[in-house]
């Protein structure tokens, strides 16, 4: 019941994502030729230069890369990575039928602030729960699994690439708009993904240690190690609480337990990439 709970809630995370991605596409970036790489990107040159809808075409596109997935990165991603270029390219082409033609704006400016916006919060969004949403991305995910190189700066190389192209068929101006949508695209969708991802490690050395690790164990339900220590300038034994906390909201809760039991305890607190293990993510999740 809980995995199937996991698996219904990542592909929530997917939609919610995709239909960022797509509203930053139909409201900012394709009306203004803005190409943020990608599949997106050719995409959009395809539809200025042969009329053909954007949505079909990052279908039709992604669907040469979906053999790597399968092979490389599994079948779960490769089954959400379909699902997920499917609803992307609908919503794409559907929202576009609802939206103005011209945009929100057509200040380069804020079309690239806030097409960047959207869609490196949706990808992140993508990317957090092990998916892709389709086309040059996945091979970003190919370069985390192979040479653990982060999704976002795998996406880069790829993307620039595509923005020289923006360049070439619209112009100059709409080349290097197209060149800083990709770099701000990547900070957003790296930040997107240390938000969702991070976790709160905490050490505390004190007195009451057995006092606070029931408290710990009890009131938040984390789990907590004791590890052995000798301190260097009285040379007394004691013992040190190591603990992985899931948000700020825990760790608040466990300053004060702290400070309730022992106001002289010390507490480094450090913030970690990704926890695999019991009670976060699998160690053979992707």
């Amino acid at each position: 019941m809980a995995d199937r709970k996991r698996v219904i809630g990542k592909y929530i995370i997917i939609t919610i994502g995709s239909i960022l991605v797509a509203l930053g596409l139909d409201l900012f970036l394709v009306p203004n030729k803005i190409v943020a790489g990608g599949v997106s990107g050719i995409a959009t040159i395809l539809f200025y230069l042969f009329h053909f809808p954007v949505g079909v075409s990052m279908l039709a596109l992604s669907s040469v890369l979906f053999l790597m997935a399968f092979k490389i990165l599994g079948r779960s991603f490769g089954a959400k990575t379909i699902y997920c270029t499917i609803i992307l390219a609908v919503f794409v082409d559907v929202l576009a039928q609802f939206l103005p033609r011209e945009g929100l704006t057509q200040n380069p400016i804020l079309v690239v602030l806030f097409g960047s916006f959207l869609t490196g919060t949706g990808m992140g969004l993508v990317f957090s729960a092990g998916a892709s949403t389709g086309g040059t991305d996945i091979i970003a995910m190919v370069l985390k699994k192979v040479f653990q190189v982060a999704p976002a700066w795998g996406l880069l190389v790829v993307d620039f690439l595509i923005a020289l192209a923006a360049g070439f068929f619209f112009g100059k101006e709409v080349g290097m708009y197209s060149i800083l949508t990709v770099i701000v695209n990547t900070f957003t969708i790296n930040t997107v993904l240390e938000g969702v991802t991070s976790s709160i490690q905490v050490m505390i050395v004190s007195k009451k240690y057995n006092e606070i690790t029931d408290r710990l164990l009890e009131e938040l339900q984390a789990g907590a190690t004791l590890l052995k220590g000798e301190g260097g300038y009285g040379e007394k034994s004691s013992y040190i609480i190591l603990t992985v906390l899931r948000n700020r909201r825990q760790f608040v809760r466990l300053r004060q337990i702290v400070r309730e039991e022992d106001e002289e305890a010390f507490m480094l607190v450090s913030h970690v990439r990704e926890v695999l293990g019991e009670g976060f993510k699998k160690i053979g999740e992707e």
